[in-house]
């Protein structure tokens, strides 16, 4: 079940990311994005948060704060948050993630930003590797611009 409800999570967000694609300027590319996060810190009671460890895009500097808004971050099978990355200095980039928290795989996407992130759009999956370090893997753009 929770299977379905991950593959229907992730062919919405796919759609949805389309449908926004479409409306976005034929100038505004999208690029790929890596973020690895450390989540040490993480207590499960929001707000929360993780530091960015590494990043493929040069805004989101290391120790960069992805903040964990709530509603569900500490129910033993998924995660469901608002989340906000704080990249310092009135950089920040506002989204929702859902995880399933018995594969750790799940989805993240971003809508807006503010500072050098405005109109930052992002759909990035989640997994974690064996030292425990969460990965973003995915496609980013910045709406209305090239």
């Amino acid at each position: 079940m929770r299977s379905l409800r991950l593959a229907f999570l992730v062919a919405f967000a796919v759609l949805a990311f389309g449908a926004s694609a479409a409306s976005v300027s034929a100038a505004s590319t999208p690029h790929e994005l890596h973020i690895v996060k450390d989540c040490s810190t993480n207590t499960g009671i929001p707000p929360t948060y993780c530091s960015v460890a590494t990043s493929s895009l040069k805004v989101f500097a290391v120790h960069a704060k992805v903040w964990y808004l709530g509603p569900v971050l500490s129910d033993t099978y998924f995660l469901s948050s608002n989340i906000k990355i704080d990249a310092w200095h009135g950089n920040t980039a506002t989204g929702y993630c859902e995880v399933d928290a018995k594969t750790s795989s799940g989805l993240c996407t971003f809508w807006k930003g503010t500072g050098k992130l405005t109109g930052f759009h992002a759909v990035l999956h989640v997994s974690v590797d064996a030292k425990g370090l969460w990965h973003w893997d995915g496609i980013y753009y910045f709406a209305g611009q090239s």
